[in-house]
C-alpha cells in the first residue's frame, strides 16, 4: 500500500492488488480465473475448498490462491470487503513513521508511551482506562488486550488487536526508509463495527505518528542510536 490507510469503507480485493500482479504471478488475469471457477462451481464452495482447488488442480501459490479466492468471493457476492471466510470483520489501517523500528516498537510495546497515543482515547470505546500487552516478538509486533464490553469485543470474552511494524533493509542489513505500523483488529461481528472502529484505529496512528515525530527529532538531535 503506498499511501496511509484512511477511514471510509474497506477497499475490495481487486483494488488493492492490479491485475498485472495477479497474471504475472499466476499466469491468468483475474477475469480468466473466475471463469474457470465458475466452470468449477466455486460459487457453492467454501473458502478452504476455492483456495485448495486453485493450489492442488493449477500450482497456484498458496498465498496468490488466498488472494485470488478473497477477490472472488467479493466479486460474486459470497463476502464483503473487509468479511473473513468465517463471516466475521476485520480492519488494517496502517501509517508510517519517521523514527527508527526500535523505537516504533518501544512506542507501542511500553506501558508509558501507550498512555501518550491510545490511553486516553480508549474509554470513548467501552476499553477501560489503560491498555495491556498480551504478548510482543521484538521488533515486528505487540499484541494488545481489548477487554470484554469494548467496542467489538466478544460478548464471552476479550478480543485481540495486533501491531505490526515493518522497515525495509538494504543487502548489508541497514535500515531503509520509514517504519510502517499496521493495526489488525478482527473478529468484530458487522460491517458497522468494522467502519467505528477503523476511524478510532485511524486517529490513534494519527497521534502515534505525532509521537513519532517528537521521538525522531529527538534522535537526530542525539546522534545515532545503537
Amino acid at each position: 500500500m503506498s499511501a496511509d490507510e484512511g477511514p471510509g469503507p474497506a477497499r475490495r480485493s481487486v483494488e488493492a492488488v492490479g491485475d498485472d500482479r495477479v497474471e504475472a504471478a499466476t499466469g491468468r488475469g483475474r477475469d480468466a480465473w473466475f471463469a474457470l471457477l465458475d466452470d468449477a462451481g466455486a460459487a457453492g464452495w467454501a473458502h478452504r475448498d476455492i483456495a485448495a482447488w486453485l493450489v492442488e488442480q493449477h500450482g497456484v501459490d498458496g498465498w496468490w490462491s488466498q488472494s485470488l479466492t478473497v477477490a472472488y468471493e467479493q466479486e460474486r457476492g459470497l463476502r464483503r470487503p473487509g468479511q473473513r471466510s468465517d463471516g466475521s470483520f476485520e480492519v488494517s489501517p496502517s501509517r508510517s513513521l519517521p523514527c527508527s523500528i526500535g523505537t516504533a516498537f518501544a512506542l507501542v510495546s511500553e506501558a508509558e508511551s501507550r498512555a501518550r497515543w491510545l490511553d486516553g482515547a480508549l474509554r470513548t470505546v467501552g476499553a477501560g482506562e489503560s491498555s495491556a500487552v498480551l504478548g510482543a516478538t521484538p521488533t515486528s509486533s505487540v499484541r494488545l488486550a481489548w477487554p470484554v464490553g469494548a467496542l467489538g469485543a466478544p460478548g464471552d470474552r476479550p478480543g485481540r488487536v495486533t501491531v505490526g511494524l515493518y522497515q525495509a533493509r538494504d543487502d548489508d542489513g541497514a535500515p531503509r526508509g520509514k517504519v510502517r505500523v499496521a493495526v489488525q483488529h478482527g473478529g468484530l461481528a458487522t460491517a458497522e463495527l468494522a467502519e467505528q472502529l477503523k476511524a478510532f484505529w485511524k486517529a490513534r496512528l494519527d497521534d502515534l505518528a505525532r509521537l513519532a515525530d517528537e521521538e525522531a527529532a529527538e534522535e537526530q538531535a542525539g546522534g545515532p542510536q545503537p
